[in-house]
């Protein structure tokens, strides 16, 4: 009788990372982790960390998955009721940003003579960026290679006034690429992206948006393997060179000086630091008031009822399911500006991952996937979040089907 860690192996793929791959991240050879997967052996105590920290998962998560042993089905056999795991697809897209890609990759393309005036510029830059915060990812992944074409040969041929103006739309143009690999788990190419937003933004000598991409970058980092502490070095370095500004008073820097806290605020609830990601929520909401309003700075978002949606998101990483439920109970997502729709969506994704921490309640958690694609299709069916907490629902499904979740799988092309 043959068995299988299907949970296990389905996180390595919904992470890209083939056996060869992850043996080589964790020095072990690649017949180990087929051993592991197969459930022939156990990792060893030394091992488990490593593992843990390759595939993005608490100690507790990967022993769980460890425990998930299985009858693996024969070929073409479905095992009660359910299509074999390997037709499940991963939960990564990269297809999605085949274009942005392309375009950061090809070293040898000639520069191209400006086509499009400064104002025609900032509209597509402006257009990308609210295509994403609306959470029409498809949309915006085609748009990109365009308008970072656009503004290439603008900060190319830009000269005098405008060049400051130039390489702030160039900066704006790639950290639009970089939130939409991030989004779809794509971390080489968000931090590639971010980085050529931070040369930008400094050739404009823009604090507010070289902060904003040192962001983007962290959180590329954070989609790579073994750089969860290098992200995190960056997003505190960034915060502590903002907060030694005197500008305290501009949008901007408070918006992106925000930003910033609220990452470190889900880095330090991830490493179950909770004072610490308390005292970050706190900075943040300080900021948050100076600012007054919920705005949308610098496409950031940054504002009261975000720095609330952060705590949400702070506890689900933290595991505090209970926490994280009452918070979002309270949440008037109505207050944020209209063009933030995606940001409204995850709210929901969060609250499905709090609701499996919880109590393991499958039909609540889809529920709110339900919800969350009612509000924004494609923060399920792209969100990497979204999709692996599907491959999550999926793989624990066993006797009983839980209502929604293979059509909603069907739909973000998790089932094929």
């Amino acid at each position: 009788m043959a068995l299988k860690r299907h949970r296990l192996g389905q996180r390595r793929k919904a992470l890209g990372f083939s056996q060869e791959k992850l043996a080589h991240l964790l020095g072990v050879e690649r017949s180990t982790v087929v051993r592991w997967e197969n459930a022939e052996t156990d990792p060893q105590p030394w091992h488990r960390g490593r593992i843990a920290a390759a595939l993005q998962v608490t100690l507790e998560q990967l022993d769980d998955m460890l425990a998930d042993v299985s009858v693996a089905a024969r070929r073409g056999q479905a095992t009660m009721g359910q299509e074999h795991p390997q037709s499940i697809a991963g939960a990564t897209r990269p297809e999605l940003i085949d274009g942005v890609r392309d375009f950061l990759t090809n070293y040898l393309m000639p520069p191209a003579a400006p086509t499009q005036s400064l104002v025609d510029v900032r509209r597509s830059v402006g257009r990308a960026h609210n295509l994403y915060q609306r959470a029409s990812y498809s949309s915006a992944a085609r748009l990109l290679p365009d308008v970072l074409g656009q503004a290439t040969a603008l900060s190319t041929g830009a000269g005098g006034a405008h060049r400051g103006n130039a390489f702030r739309l160039l900066a704006a143009a790639y950290i639009a690429a970089s939130k939409l690999a991030v989004k779809v788990g794509d971390g080489d190419t968000a931090l590639l992206a971010a980085d050529r937003a931070a040369s930008a933004a400094r050739s404009a000598g823009d604090k507010a948006l070289t902060a904003v991409a040192a962001y983007q970058a962290a959180c590329g980092l954070r989609r790579l393997p073994g750089r969860s502490a290098e992200a995190e070095q960056m997003v505190r370095t960034s915060i502590d060179r903002l907060a030694s500004t005197s500008a305290t008073s501009d949008p901007d820097l408070l918006s992106a000086q925000g930003a910033l806290l609220l990452l470190a605020a889900l880095m330090s609830a991830k490493r179950r630091q909770a004072k610490e990601s308390s005292q970050l929520l706190t900075r943040a909401e300080g900021l948050a008031s100076t600012l007054g309003t919920d705005r949308n700075r610098l496409w950031t978002g940054f504002g009261p009822t975000n720095v609330v949606i952060h705590a949400v998101s702070a506890a689900v990483r933290a595991e505090n399911a209970d926490r994280a439920l009452a918070l979002g109970a309270q949440l008037d997502t109505t207050r944020l500006p209209t063009v933030l729709v995606g940001r409204r969506a995850q709210v929901h994704v969060d609250l499905a991952a709090a609701a499996m921490i919880s109590s393991g309640d499958r039909s609540a958690s889809v529920l709110h996937l339900l919800e969350a694609e009612r509000i924004a299709a494609e923060a399920v069916h792209t969100n990497i979040q979204a999709r692996t907490l599907l491959l999550d629902l999926l793989a624990r499904e066993r006797r009983t089907a839980t209502p929604g979740l293979r059509p909603l799988a069907e739909r973000a092309g998790l089932l094929v």
